[in-house]
């Protein structure tokens, strides 16, 4: 698969989980829906810099 189109379905995949956790985790997380915005953020960055760091090694 070509490398271009495969960042750009991830990054559609990376959005789509963001904003499913930016919905869910305020709601399970009751009365701390500051911290559950901050792990949506934080899980959000982990997940791209994963899936940017497997396709630089993919393209080396």
């Amino acid at each position: 698969m070509n490398l271009r189109v495969l960042e750009v379905l991830i990054a559609v995949g990376c959005l789509a989980l963001f904003i499913a956790l930016l919905v869910t985790l305020p709601a399970l997380m009751a009365g701390m829906e500051g911290l559950a915005y901050v792990i949506a953020l934080v899980v959000f960055i982990a997940v791209l810099s994963t899936a940017g760091y497997t396709i630089d090694k993919m393209a080396a």
